[in-house]
């Protein structure tokens, strides 16, 4: 939780920096290639992703869109495979908005 406070404020101090004209070629060139490796690394976590919650829908005969139907409702019980695929869903689904935002923010 530290680490991200400060990163937050970090965040802050070059927002502030940006808005009384602090911006320069070198801190653009390392917030670009900042956001390509976030970007690249978030490309690979969903493909991670991608694999293991395809072995568990071929497990399980269901996608994992069906299972996340299941899963809320209370309909496949409490295994512990069941809780680690809810986390896998969950994590793909936080991945690909920051993703989506990386990407947005590559076409400005």
């Amino acid at each position: 939780m530290r680490d991200k406070i400060r990163f937050e404020e970090k965040l802050k101090t070059l927002g502030k920096l940006a808005e009384l004209g602090g911006e320069d070629p070198i801190s653009d060139q390392t917030i670009t290639k900042l956001l390509d490796y976030a970007t690249d690394r978030h490309r690979k976590d969903l493909e991670d992703l991608a694999t293991k919650l395809c072995a568990l829908e071929e497990q399980f005969g269901m996608t994992s869109d069906l299972f996340s139907q299941k899963f809320q409702r209370g309909e496949l019980g409490d295994d512990e495979v069941f809780f680690r695929w809810h986390a896998l869903v969950e994590m793909q689904r936080r991945v690909a908005q920051q993703l989506a935002l990386l990407r947005a923010d590559s076409a400005t």
